[in-house]
């Protein structure tokens, strides 16, 4: 699995910022647990596109969807700019494991 693109989708009102990270491979339930060691995972396997949404120990909020080639990410307003990069170092090393 490799990251492909991050788009910029929207500023909130709140000073939280929203983001699109795109992959070459659908995410699955593995990745999707990955993802949620350090956080809160809500998922619904039962839904037409199973849903899921994690919400991670400093605040960040991904939503996706099983077998999407994507998922979007709230940033919330304060250390926004930390919390991107650290999100984006922890999925680097996700996606590096991924392909080992």
């Amino acid at each position: 699995m490799k990251l492909i693109n991050v788009i910029k989708l929207d500023d909130c009102f709140d000073g939280s910022v929203i983001f699109k990270y795109c992959f070459d491979a659908a995410i699955d339930e593995a990745m999707m647990r990955k993802l949620a060691e350090n956080g809160k995972l809500q998922y619904f396997p039962e839904f037409l596109k199973p849903f899921f949404k994690i919400i991670t120990c400093d605040g960040v909020q991904l939503k996706g969807i099983i077998r999407d080639y994507d998922f979007e990410v709230l940033f919330p307003f304060t250390n926004k700019q930390k919390k991107k990069e650290n999100f984006d170092t922890l999925l680097s090393q996700l996606v590096q494991n991924v392909m080992n």
